[in-house]
């Protein structure tokens, strides 16, 4: 799906560090890895598929939009708020402006990683063992199954409070590592460490959803696990992991589960770790608007199908009016 020649649609390009008006510069950020030139280059596609693009740094741009605008492409997923990835999606919805991504309730369902956990295996999606921890005094009380465990943070995105530290093999060191969360402010999700290897599912929405293949993204940590430097400044890259006959099967059917469950959706990963020894796969999280650029998951698995990130940017954003068409005039506004 790509745009038309000459496509009059309006986007709105929100990101931390979007390109600005008058000379769209990309400047580097300390402490921010690739990002800004991250947001530059999808800046610059979205210009060269021929759609017109205003660039803003600012959430609060977003009250000006009715009317001026006819998407919101946002890639702001990071603000000191408690659940900022949903806070755009319902800003959107609050004014009836058509958003990338999805609806908010699904994008909530998808940044809580234990609610997560929770649906995938309501509809027959394999998880690893969990358990929730809000406070230090919860600390008290181990999970009722064994480690070794992984301790992560139940929110957030690019893998934000995960190190070496957060594999346990007993409970008094995944509860010191919880607690270390918790004083950053974060609730904390403890799940059963699963052996093997990350893999990661890109999918990009259609009738139906289209997977794109299987990613494995690099690790050299122990347990091959995706650490927050790792995903922050992606040293390592990914590659493309060539799945057999029996697990690509079964993944197709926790795409096409999750996409009946949850659905519809513009562009996602399925993330899970795999044991190549076993053949066992555990889904640990999906991700919404995830990390688009050239040398990520989705862009490298779509080259499999010789597609360019102009084709992903550009099937995005029309699949994305043709799942919202209509959404100005679905109901009366809200005073």
């Amino acid at each position: 799906m790509r745009p038309p020649k000459a496509p009059a649609i309006r986007i709105l390009f929100l990101a931390r560090y979007a390109p600005q008006e008058p000379d769209y510069v990309c400047h580097a950020f300390a402490g921010d890895g690739g990002y800004p030139a991250y947001y530059h280059r999808v800046w610059r596609t979205l210009t060269q598929l021929g759609y017109p693009v205003i660039t803003t740094r600012s959430c609060h741009a977003l009250l000006g939009t009715p009317g001026n605008i006819d998407l919101v492409f946002s890639l702001y997923n990071r603000m000191p708020i408690n659940n900022p990835e949903v806070f755009v999606a319902s800003m959107c919805e609050f004014l009836r402006v058509p958003c990338v991504g999805a609806r908010p309730n699904t994008r909530a369902l998808a940044e809580d990683k234990w609610f997560a956990k929770l649906a995938a295996k309501a509809i027959g999606i394999p998880v690893t063992d969990g358990a929730v921890y809000a406070t230090a005094a919860d600390l008290a009380t181990p999970p009722s199954f064994p480690g070794p465990y992984f301790v992560k943070n139940r929110f957030g995105a690019a893998s934000e409070g995960v190190s070496a530290d957060s594999i346990q093999d007993d409970w008094a060191g995944a509860a010191r590592v919880a607690a270390d969360l918790m004083a950053r402010g974060m609730a904390v999700l403890v799940e059963g460490f699963a052996p093997g290897i990350d893999i990661t599912v890109p999918v990009l929405g259609g009738t139906p959803p289209l997977m794109l293949g299987v990613v494995r993204p690099r690790s050299d940590r122990a347990g091959a696990i995706i650490t927050e430097d790792l995903k922050r400044n992606d040293p390592l890259g990914y590659e493309m992991f060539r799945p057999d006959d029996a697990l690509r099967t079964s993944l197709d059917a926790d795409v096409a589960a999750l996409w009946t469950a949850a659905g519809p959706m513009d562009y996602l990963r399925l993330d899970y770790r795999f044991d190549p020894a076993t053949g066992r796969r555990v889904f640990l999280e999906f991700n919404i608007c995830c990390h688009i650029g050239r040398s990520g998951a989705i862009c490298l698995a779509a080259g499999e199908w010789g597609l360019s990130q102009a084709d992903v940017l550009g099937h995005v954003v029309e699949y994305s009016l043709r799942r919202q068409a209509g959404l100005r005039e679905a109901r009366a506004w809200v005073s």
